[in-house]
């Protein structure tokens, strides 16, 4: 995992509301999508703005968000911490 990648997923799970109210991680072929347990807690407004990021908005009750790169490894990073909470 690049230095890059580990500072995204912080920065989205931070964003997110924290690893305790990412309830799953999912993805399709272009965007990581975060269902939340209290979507009052995340900011989507602040991960848009984030360099690394193309576009984050709420679509389907989720939070999806378009990296710039490596999609693949942000999602394997992010659904690794969040399966470590437990």
């Amino acid at each position: 995992m690049s230095a890059e990648v580990a500072s995204l997923a912080s920065s989205l799970i931070a964003l997110a509301g924290g690893v305790d109210n990412i309830a799953h991680v999912d993805r399709c072929a272009v965007r990581l999508r975060l269902r939340l347990v209290d979507r009052e807690l995340a900011r989507v407004e602040p991960m848009a703005a984030l360099p690394a990021v193309a576009l984050a908005a709420w679509s389907g009750g989720e939070v999806h968000v378009v990296p710039r790169a490596d999609l693949a490894a942000l999602h394997r990073t992010v659904a690794a911490v969040v399966a470590a909470r437990a």
